[in-house]
């Protein structure tokens, strides 16, 4: 059995995406070893939370994910 350490992080998005770029940014994150999670906050589309493994990621990585998929984007809190 893994030991995950799940841990939440909320990015801010600096652009408004259409929802075919949030599904596909989505889809994406979720794709990538350690990370359990990804959803933009309804009504508020420009925050993100992504939940990851913090055994197998680290804050800055996750943040590096969103960025690799030419988004803008800060990390504003965990």
């Amino acid at each position: 059995m893994d030991n995950i350490h799940q841990v939440e992080v909320v990015i801010h998005v600096d652009e408004v995406l259409s929802d075919d770029h949030q599904a596909s940014l989505v889809s994406k994150l979720q794709g990538r070893d350690g990370v359990e999670g990804a959803r933009f906050t309804p009504g508020r589309e420009h925050l993100m939370v992504i939940d990851y493994d913090s055994n197998k990621l680290h804050t800055s990585d996750v943040l590096g994910y969103v960025k690799q998929e030419h988004v803008n984007a800060e990390l504003i809190g965990i």
